[in-house]
């Protein structure tokens, strides 16, 4: 379910993931998962891993930005109000589809427009109408149900509404946060709940997210690392294909 013999790689993407969304605001869960795609781990239950570490990260990242950033809790109550509808549906497409083609077909869209996302960052030219965040948090929602990585559309829709990336970090983090614990309470009310091997794991790898997403922090104050981004969603973009491949064949 778990094959200990992958702790190893499965650290290095938590390495990897936590600083990418220390130094970005997002990536976490969607590179961890890329990576995990090569590996005969359950998805289900590496997907809630990263659930619980999703709690520390989201919540350090808060903590580190609260001086740059803050919180805009009018386009967080529209975000939630559709995540409480999308995180369910996504919980339930995993449980149901996990093991079949059609899920790898789906997530490999996912990280497809994860990886596009980022490569080619589409800029909003205009304030997107609050409406949108509540669509937002539907998709947002169902990709945070799914695979745990709610990234694009609410990034796209929190960064319409704010000329600075950098100050959306702690709403865009609050948003995440708020999509993790509904996915957790999913998971214990409705899943296959918490296990002792995945709280170990979980609970193994903290160190190295903790680690991992204050240097990706530090190191967004202090330099402009953009080929290490572009390396790191170019892998997404070809687990993304090669997940679409798979589900096709």
């Amino acid at each position: 379910m778990l094959d200990p013999q992958y702790l190893w790689l499965f650290g290095l993407l938590i390495g990897l993931g936590s600083f990418a969304q220390g130094f970005t605001g997002i990536g976490f869960g969607i590179i961890v998962l890329a990576g995990i795609a090569f590996t005969p781990w359950d998805f289900e239950r590496a997907t809630v891993v990263l659930n619980l570490l999703l709690l520390v990260l989201n919540s350090s990242i808060i903590f580190a930005s609260r001086k740059e950033s803050h919180i805009n809790w009018r386009l967080v109550s529209y975000i939630v109000a559709g995540e409480i509808f999308g995180v369910p549906l996504g919980y339930w497409f995993i449980l149901a589809f996990g093991n079949q083609p059609l899920f790898k077909l789906v997530f490999g869209a996912a990280l497809a427009l994860f990886a596009a996302n980022e490569l080619f960052r589409p800029r909003i030219r205009r304030k997107l109408n609050m409406a949108f965040g509540v669509l937002a948090g539907v998709l947002g929602g169902f990709l945070s149900g799914a695979f745990t990585a709610a990234g694009p559309p609410l990034a796209l829709f929190v960064y319409s509404r704010q000329k600075d990336p950098r100050l959306a970090k702690g709403t865009l983090q609050a948003v995440f946060l708020s999509a993790t614990i509904w996915r957790l309470a999913n998971i214990v009310l409705f899943g296959k709940g918490l296990t002792m091997p995945v709280i170990k794991i979980a609970a193994a790898t903290l160190p190295i997210l903790i680690v991992c997403t204050v240097l990706g922090h530090v190191a967004s104050r202090r330099v402009s690392n953009d080929m290490f981004l572009k390396i790191v969603f170019t892998f997404i973009l070809v687990a993304g294909i090669l997940n679409i491949w798979k589900g096709l064949g």
